[in-house]
């Protein structure tokens, strides 16, 4: 059977909980010490060979006073690195106290994020983040990262010619680390959304200031003296390649199999379905998989856990768990005259919070029926991406979630009730954590392929089904909203005509 045929129409592959695919435990006591690099937050986990997490750690990055989203400091991630791993150590993750009981380090990270460094290995300026607009991409280029390289070689060609390398993220931590150079890839095909020597010629830029690929699960070297100094951890501690958190995300939540579908939901949000031939629509981006051969389809949500927060800040909530909040929201009828709320006016691949509307807001409408307008919103668009890429082929049954909002039990059941589609929770719901170990495991040839190290250890703990009573509403819900966005749509983009047309508009 092809594997276009063998995608088309089939039913998600089960996680396989038994049978030799699974080996209750690997080396006695062996314990990954694995590291998540968000956004907002660091995520670190202490995770055993047969999957168990051992001990956790959380450290906020935005809550920095030097924190700036465009002008980031590298120094930030180092410390608090050093704060997650004291967190580790001081729980008795580590085994023993000095961390010798660790058989190998694996970080993950957000990215396309380029930082700048020098020739003796130091930062030569801020981090140019994955949400930095500061890029400059040339027609029908692939690169994630070149268009960063070439905002930076046209406006600011000083810091260009004193760089000695341009490491991507999470990289970046492994070279502070290690003192090696590298850039992660999952396969050769997946190398061109990286760069290729196609494409630098294309800019005219110099493959010299790049590091070498390595492989997912490949050796990159051992925390140096300068590492273990940066971060608190032992010297001579192996460190494997783990790669981007969405790959990372995928294998911690064994979406490894064509027809399996994870929802990565924290800062931004992710629809990623695994799907076993490529998918060219406008609507969804598509690359190759962490597991060669298969692809990624998804549908990318850039601000939903942005968008919530803002409204906690500006609703005066900030104070107010997020399950509170929820509680409140929910109280409110689905018969309620409520406003809607539109996060975004553009339709594309990536959906971002710009330009949002709030609609038929009344005065007697308060935080509960403003903030319901807005969960319904996010739920919104999430059902919206299913169904495009259901269009695509893509059918969905189940979504397995990760991140942040994974940990809220109000909100995967609202989310399984707009969408019509079951929730699946992790034991691990940091699943890029256990992608990691995943990494590491194939890295110590304690598992011999990403797939397999996730079909053993990957668990689902929860499965929440939508209730078919509260979908048929929400679905009423949906039609309505789409309606009048497509009214508003056509609202903003003749007034834009308008305005051009008059002048008003260069």
């Amino acid at each position: 059977m092809s594997r276009q045929a063998s995608n088309r129409g089939s039913r998600p592959a089960p996680v396989r909980e038994n049978g030799a695919a699974r080996r209750e435990a690997g080396r006695p006591g062996l314990r990954l010490l694995c590291v998540d690099f968000g956004t907002s937050s660091i995520k670190a986990g202490v995770i055993g060979g047969d999957g168990a997490l051992l001990g956790w750690a959380h450290e906020s990055l935005l809550d920095d006073a030097g924190a700036d989203l465009v002008r980031w400091d590298p120094a930030l991630w180092s410390r608090r690195l050093r704060g997650a791993v004291e967190q580790l150590r001081s729980g008795g993750a580590f085994g023993d106290g000095a961390g010798k009981g660790l058989a190998a380090l694996v970080v993950s990270g957000n990215g396309p994020t380029i930082v700048p460094v020098g020739a003796e290995g130091e930062p030569l300026s801020e981090a140019f983040l994955w949400l930095d607009r500061r890029e400059l991409r040339a027609a029908r280029g692939v690169s994630f990262y070149l268009p960063q390289l070439e905002w930076i070689r046209r406006n600011r060609p000083e810091l260009y010619e004193r760089t000695e390398s341009f490491l991507p993220f999470p990289e970046y931590i492994n070279f502070l680390l290690t003192g090696e150079k590298a850039a992660i890839i999952p396969s050769e095909e997946f190398a061109p959304f990286v760069w290729s020597a196609s494409e630098l010629e294309a800019y005219g830029l110099s493959g010299a200031k790049l590091p070498p690929f390595v492989r997912i699960g490949e050796k990159i070297g051992r925390v140096t003296a300068r590492g273990a100094q940066a971060s608190g951890l032992q010297a001579g501690l192996p460190v494997f390649a783990g790669g981007s958190d969405f790959l990372m995300a995928l294998v911690g939540t064994a979406t490894v199999a064509p027809g399996r579908t994870c929802d990565r939901a924290g800062t931004s949000e992710g629809i990623n379905h695994c799907s076993a031939r490529p998918i060219r629509s406008e609507r969804v981006r598509c690359l190759p998989h962490a597991v060669p051969g298969l692809y990624n389809a998804a549908g990318i949500l850039a601000s939903t856990g942005r968008i919530f927060e803002w409204f906690r800040s500006i609703s005066g909530q900030r104070d107010k768990s997020y399950q509170s909040m929820l509680e409140e929201i929910l109280e409110v009828d689905h018969g309620a005259r409520i406003p809607y709320f539109f996060p975004s006016l553009r339709v594309g691949e990536t959906w971002e919070f710009s330009d949002a509307v709030f609609s038929q807001l009344e005065p007697e409408h308060g935080p509960a029926e403003m903030g319901r307008a807005v969960v319904q919103s996010i739920g919104f668009a999430v059902r919206d991406l299913i169904e495009t890429l259901e269009r695509h082929t893509c059918l969905i049954e189940q979504l397995r979630a990760c991140g942040g909002q994974a940990r809220n039990p109000l909100w995967n059941q609202m989310k399984a009730d707009i969408t019509g589609k079951e929730i699946a929770i992790p034991a691990i719901i940091d699943a890029e954590l256990l992608g990691d170990a995943c990494a590491g495991l194939v890295g110590l040839a304690e598992r011999s392929s990403l797939v397999e190290a996730a079909e053993g250890l990957v668990r689902i703990k929860e499965v929440i089904r939508p209730r078919p009573q509260e979908h048929e509403r929400f679905s009423e819900s949906y039609e309505r909203y789409r309606d009048l966005r497509r009214r508003v749509l056509r609202a903003v983009a003749s007034a834009v005509d308008s305005q051009t047309a008059g002048g008003l508009v260069e």
